[in-house]
């Protein structure tokens, strides 16, 4: 190992067909705390083998029909005890986030579970509730021909899940694929391989069915492309890098399999004069510092209107100032460090060329109190051109570029002048001024005077580079679902089948 002391937690392993095991190889790889740069565990490193034994477990479940026949009641049962589980664990499961990706552990609650885990625990929830609620529909043809649909699960599918919100995001995609009585491969980013053990203990103890859930630590090369070419695997559902999604369509198309991606942005915060920027600038601050700027919805292009732009500097740098670095494991840290050397590096190669495509107005650097750590400095940067590629190219640090503009459509070009289009962020006080540019903005999703609301009923997802399909709600259903229907006459029909 490269560290001199051994590991702080023992070997994390896979979950495969409702047992902990290590890798066929034996093979492994180091899981490092951000914030001290040292090692915290060893973790199995997932191969083709792997994989393979995963998808057949996964497969053997699914056909056995203990869980993807079952009665819709007995999935809310298991799916609601696992979000009791998780809100009951919720301190141990954001100590080992912390931990592995550094996120802040946050204030006391007051013992309330973390509202990141409160939000893990109804992903379960709705999708639970949405999978028994949801009905078939019936057709009546005026000659007495019944046509009805039918929703049913379809197989084992490939959850691929980044490392910027383990739990959270990872019930985003698991809940729909199970409520719907589908069975699951699921690969966590390999930089986020601790708290996921949680997640398979909770579902076993809840009653989940051996097989139907299996998890498979590793690297996308190693065990993301086996879980992507797998045969048995009907549909990927992936949230990650355009890069890596473009590479998974690819393999995918070969076998016709069913994708669903959410991708990254570079989301436009705008800013009109007639805002309340009492609510506007600490928004605006929270939604690119939060989690380290690492954040697919981050609002790290804040468009303001000319006639409040020096006003608003000002008040933003003093915001910021409020996000001073320091420990995760300290309550009252607000901004932690990023997950890896590779993500420093990467935002540290941004910020050096920051300062040849425009100028710093505050941050920029490591703080200077942390010797250890990937820490980053919050950073705003201004007198910069929209086609800088500091604008262009997700950062994905607590990185922010601040711009002006005149009016409403000089707004709307800027913001849409990019490859992204994944969210969008509008403060106005006139709802002219809100519907005309929530029309036009080219983004998934659109926060008026507001930033992070969420109903999951809504469609969630991105345009152009953000993202293909929609997840949320019933969108989810029509993806981990085979809809199909059966017609038949109510009355004895003696004349032929009639045409389309």
């Amino acid at each position: 190992m490269s560290q001199a002391s051994g590991p702080a937690l023992g070997l994390q392993k896979h979950y495969i067909g409702g047992e902990f095991c290590a890798s066929e190889s034996g093979a492994t790889f180091e899981a490092i705390n951000p914030a001290t740069e040292t090692l915290t565990a060893l973790a199995a490193s997932g191969e083709a083998a792997d994989i393979d034994k995963a998808v057949k477990a996964a497969k053997a479940a699914f056909d056995d029909g203990v869980w993807s026949r079952a009665k819709p009641s007995f999935r809310r049962q298991v799916l609601f005890r696992a979000a009791d589980l998780i809100e009951a664990r919720s301190a141990e499961i954001i100590a080992l986030q912390t931990l592995e990706m550094g996120g802040p552990i946050g204030p006391d609650f007051g013992g309330r579970p973390h509202p990141v885990m409160e939000r893990s625990a109804w992903n379960l929830r709705f999708f639970a509730q949405e999978q028994e609620q949801a009905g078939n529909h019936s057709f009546n043809r005026d000659d007495s021909l019944l046509t009805y649909t039918m929703s049913d699960a379809a197989g084992v599918f490939g959850l691929i899940t980044p490392w910027n919100g383990p739990i959270m995001l990872s019930t985003w995609k698991m809940a729909p694929c199970l409520a719907y009585g589908n069975s699951a491969v699921h690969k966590p980013s390999e930089m986020s391989p601790l708290s996921i053990r949680i997640l398979c203990e909770i579902f076993e103890e809840a009653g989940m069915p051996s097989g139907v859930y299996n998890m498979v630590l590793g690297y996308g090369q190693d065990a993301g492309i086996p879980l992507v070419e797998h045969p048995d695997v009907i549909g990927v559902s992936f949230t990650g890098s355009p890069a890596t999604a473009k590479d998974i369509a690819a393999r995918s198309a070969a076998q016709l399999k069913r994708t669903s991606f959410e991708l990254g942005g570079k989301s436009a915060n705008i800013i009109f004069a007639d805002a309340d920027l009492s609510k506007a600038v600490p928004a605006a601050a929270a939604s690119i510092f939060m989690n380290a700027g690492q954040a697919c919805i981050a609002g790290s292009r804040i468009l303001v209107q000319e006639e409040i732009y020096a006003s608003f500097l000002e008040q933003f740098e003093s915001v910021a100032a409020g996000w001073t670095p320091g420990d995760p494991q300290d309550r009252s840290t607000r901004l932690g460090p990023l997950v890896s050397k590779r993500q420093y590096d990467r935002v540290m190669n941004y910020l050096a060329l920051a300062r040849e495509e425009g100028k710093i107005l505050f941050g920029g650097g490591r703080p200077p109190m942390r010797e250890k750590g990937y820490f980053v400095e919050p950073t705003a940067i201004i007198d910069v051109a929209p086609s800088a590629r500091v604008c262009q190219e997700e950062i994905f640090g607590p990185v922010a570029t601040i711009l002006p503009f005149t009016d409403r459509d000089d707004a709307l070009r800027i913001a849409n002048d990019t490859q992204y289009g994944l969210a969008g962020y509008i403060w106005t006080t006139s709802q002219e001024t809100a519907h005309f540019m929530s029309h036009r903005l080219e983004a998934g999703m659109i926060w008026i005077n507001s930033g992070f609301d969420r109903d999951l009923r809504q469609p969630f997802g991105g345009m152009k580079l953000s993202g293909l399909g929609r997840e949320g709600g019933g969108l989810s259903r029509e993806f981990f679902t085979e809809t199909r229907f059966a017609s038949f006459p109510l009355t004895p029909r003696s004349e032929g089948v009639g045409g389309h």
